[in-house]
Order: structure tokens, then sequence, then C-alpha cells
């Protein structure tokens, strides 16, 4: 089960994705934005399962993760974005919303440096101040 922080994060990632046009159509976890209607569970995307999922009005698929700073730089993590960042749906390049604390921003840019990702346009970070993360 996913803990309050990451349910938090998550929370502010689909935001994120709503206000950019996407209508979330799968979340892990909930989210009670959605006025507590349920989501299905995403699908698997290639290897691993992405938090939330939704899409926009041009059939532009968006993908969101929450991470702590615990999962910034384990080899799930930079695997997962490797995967949703190169993936292509409906002709187009997913968007990939990824949260995380402010804190460990130093640490995502050398992760994605790491695996190739920095310059990626389609890779949306949304730092969280650490200090409105619940506990």
């Amino acid at each position: 089960m996913a803990s309050d922080r990451h349910q938090f994060i998550l929370g502010l990632v689909i935001k994120k994705m709503r206000e950019d046009g996407a209508i979330i159509s799968c979340v892990d976890g909930t989210y009670p934005g959605l006025f507590g209607e349920a989501c299905p569970m995403p699908p698997t995307i290639t290897r691993h399962r992405p938090d939330a999922m939704g899409v926009k009005k041009n059939g532009q698929i968006c993908i969101g993760e929450a991470k702590t700073e615990n999962d910034i730089m384990n080899t799930r993590t930079l695997e997962q974005l490797r995967d949703f960042a190169s993936l292509e749906l409906n002709g187009m390049k997913c968007d990939v919303y990824i949260g995380i604390p402010k804190s460990v921003e130093k640490t995502i840019r050398k992760g994605l440096e790491k695996v190739g990702l920095h310059m990626s346009t389609n890779i949306t970070v949304l730092y969280v101040p650490d200090e409105i993360i619940n506990d």
C-alpha cells in the first residue's frame, strides 16, 4: 500500500495532468479529486504499472508517477521513466509527469541524465515543497 506521502504527491501529479488537459482514466490508489469515483487500476506498460494514466483531447496518453525521496534513484524508477518516456501510443510520445519532493531535485536531475532523459521534452517534473507533504 502506498504511503500517505506518496498519495499526496500523486494527487498533485494528477492535478497537474488535469490542468494540462488530461482526462484521468486510471489510478493506482485513491484520488479524492475525482469526487470519490473509483478508477480502474492502470495497465502494465512494458515492464511497469504507472500510478496514473489519462488522455488528452488530441489522443495523447499521459502517465503520472509519484516518487518519495527513497525511490528516486532506484533501478525500478529509472527503468520506469525510460520505458514511459520512450513509449509512443496513438502516434505520439506519451507525456510523463513525475512528482517528487523538492529536496531531491538534484537527485532526479542526476537520474534523468544517467538514463539519457535530461533533455526529454515529454517529461514534466513537479517539485513539491517538502513542508506541504503529508507525513
